[in-house]
C-alpha cells in the first residue's frame, strides 16, 4: 500500500470516528430527552388517573368517558389500574389490552415507579398506597412523533456521515498526495541520476521543512557515492597499473630468453630477475590481504592486549633504522605519567607497531633527508602521536584522498610502493577507535597527527 493511500484511510478515519462520536452523542441526547419527557407525559396520566379512582373515588366508567373526550390523548393510549391482588380494576381503552408481567408489577410496587418499553409501547408504572393496600397505576402510549423523529434523525445523521466521510476521503487523497509530490519529484530526479547524470543533484527549497532537509541529506550521500565510484576507478586504474608492470615484465624477459639460443648465465640472471618481478607481486598480493583482514567484523577479536605506547615507538624507530642505513629516526616523549597505566592503549599491539610504521617509514622515505621524528605526548584519555618530516608538502587536492587504497600522487609515482600503506594505517587507527589525519603545508613539516583513546 503506497504512502499516499495509508495517510487517506488514516485520515479519513480519524475524522470519521470524531464525527461517528459526535452524532452517536447527538442521536443519544435527542432519544434520551424525547423518551424521558413522554415518559414524563406518561407519569402525569398514570398520577392522574389514580388520583381521580383511588383517592378521590370516581366512577371508572366516568373516568373512561373523560379519557375519551380529553384532546390531549397520546395516541392509542391506554390507562390500567391494578389493585394489590394484581386484577384490573379500569382500563381506559380494553382495545389495547397490554399484558403486564407480576414481575414488572412487583418491581414497580417495590421501586414506586418505573418507566419501560414493551412491544414498541412506552410504559410508564407508579405505585399508589393506601388502607386498603397498594394499587398499581399503568399508563402506556405509542411516541409515534417522537420515533418518527428519531428514525428520521438516523437516517439524516446516517447520510450527513457518509457524505462528510466522502469528503474527507477525496479530501484527504487530495493533500496526500499535493504534499507527496516533492517526494515522488525527488524519486524521478534520482531515478533520472544512476546512470545517465551522476552529477545532477535535488532541488532544493527555500523552506526549511522535512522535504528541504531530505533533499540536502540524499544530495550529500549522491556526493559521497560519486566520490566512491571515483575512488573505484582510481583503485581499478592503480591496481591494474601495479599489476601490469611485473607481469609485462616478467613476460618481456621470458619472450627475449626465447628468441635465441643462449648461455647458462644468461638464464640465470633472467631467472632472477623474473624472481624478483614475482617478490615484487607477492609483496604487493601479500598488502592487499592485509588490507583485507582488518575490518571492524575483527575488532573485537584483536583488542585484547594492554600495549605500551613507549615501547612501541623506541622498537619501530630500531627496526626502520636497521632496515635502510640512510634513515634516521628520532623520538620525544612528552612527560612521562607516574600511573605506568597510562601508558598502554587496550588494542592490538602486532597492529598498531605496524600503522606506526608505515608512517614512520613514508616520513623517512619522502624526507629530504632521511629522517624523521616521532612525537608522543600521554594525556589523561588520549594519546597524541606527531609523526613528521621535512619533505615536499603533499598536494592539497591529493590530501583526502591519500588514504585510499591505491591512490598515489604524482609526486610519488617515481618512488617505490604501491599506494596501500596509508589505507592500512587508517583502517587499523579506526578499528582501536582513534583518529589519524596530516598537516601538509609549503615550507613546514608534514605532520601526521594520531590520537588513540585509553
Amino acid at each position: 500500500m503506497t504512502i499516499r493511500k495509508r495517510l487517506t484511510l488514516r485520515f479519513t478515519g480519524l475524522v470519521s470516528s470524531i464525527l461517528l462520536l459526535a452524532f452517536v452523542c447527538i442521536y443519544a441526547f435527542c432519544w434520551y430527552f424525547i423518551s424521558s419527557d413522554f415518559y414524563r407525559r406518561l407519569d402525569r396520566k398514570a398520577s392522574t388517573t389514580g388520583d381521580m379512582l383511588i383517592r378521590h373515588r370516581l366512577d371508572a366508567q366516568l373516568i373512561r368517558q373523560l379519557s375519551r373526550i380529553r384532546k390531549d390523548q397520546l395516541p392509542n393510549q391506554n390507562i390500567i389500574v391494578f389493585d394489590n391482588r394484581d386484577s384490573i380494576i379500569l382500563c381506559t381503552n380494553e382495545s389495547l389490552m397490554l399484558t403486564i408481567p407480576e414481575s414488572v408489577l412487583a418491581s414497580i410496587r417495590q421501586n414506586k415507579r418505573k418507566d419501560f418499553q414493551q412491544k414498541g409501547y412506552y410504559l410508564s408504572g407508579i405505585r399508589f398506597m393506601t388502607a386498603s393496600g397498594q394499587f398499581v397505576v399503568v399508563a402506556s402510549a405509542e411516541n409515534t412523533y417522537g420515533d418518527e423523529f428519531l428514525r428520521r434523525l438516523l437516517w439524516a445523521l446516517t447520510g450527513l456521515f457518509c457524505l462528510i466521510a466522502g469528503i474527507t476521503a477525496f479530501s484527504g487523497w487530495f493533500f496526500a498526495g499535493d504534499a507527496l509530490r516533492p517526494m515522488q519529484q525527488i524519486d524521478q530526479t534520482v531515478g533520472e541520476i544512476f546512470p545517465r547524470n551522476r552529477d545532477e543533484r535535488l532541488v532544493v527549497s527555500r523552506e526549511d521543512d522535512e522535504i528541504s532537509r531530505l533533499s540536502i541529506t540524499i544530495n550529500r550521500l549522491l556526493d559521497r557515492v560519486t566520490e566512491s565510484f571515483q575512488l573505484q576507478r582510481m583503485f581499478v586504474a592503480n591496481v591494474s597499473h601495479e599489476l601490469k608492470n611485473p607481469l609485462t615484465q616478467i613476460s618481456s624477459q621470458l619472450e627475449v630468453s626465447l628468441l635465441n639460443q643462449r648461455e647458462p648465465e644468461a638464464y640465470q640472471q633472467t631467472i632472477r630477475s623474473v624472481l624478483d618481478d614475482v617478490e615484487e607481486l607477492t609483496t604487493l598480493t601479500h598488502e592487499l590481504l592485509q588490507l583485507s583482514r582488518v575490518n571492524q567484523d575483527d575488532a573485537i577479536g584483536l583488542m585484547t592486549d594492554a600495549v605500551r605506547m613507549d615501547e612501541i615507538v623506541w622498537d619501530i624507530r630500531e627496526q626502520v633504522t636497521n632496515s635502510n642505513p640512510r634513515y634516521v629516526v628520532n623520538v620525544e616523549l612528552g612527560a612521562l605519567p607516574e600511573d605506568p597505566d597510562q601508558l598502554t592503549v587496550q588494542g592490538n599491539k602486532t597492529l598498531l607497531e605496524t600503522a606506526l610504521k608505515n608512517l614512520t617509514e613514508n616520513a623517512c622515505k619522502f624526507s629530504d633527508n632521511g629522517q624523521a621524528r616521532i612525537q608522543v605526548d600521554f594525556g589523561q584519555d588520549v594519546v597524541h602521536i606527531q609523526i613528521q618530516n621535512t619533505g615536499q608538502p603533499i598536494p592539497t587536492a591529493d590530501l583526502p584522498y591519500i588514504f585510499e587504497p591505491f591512490y598515489r600522487s604524482r609526486q610519488t609515482a617515481d618512488v617505490r610502493g604501491y599506494g596501500v600503506g596509508l589505507s592500512l594505517v587508517e583502517r587499523i587507527i579506526r578499528l582501536h577507535g582513534g583518529q589519524v589525519g596530516v598537516t601538509s603545508l609549503a615550507g613546514q613539516p608534514t605532520v601526521f597527527h594520531v590520537e588513540l583513546p585509553r
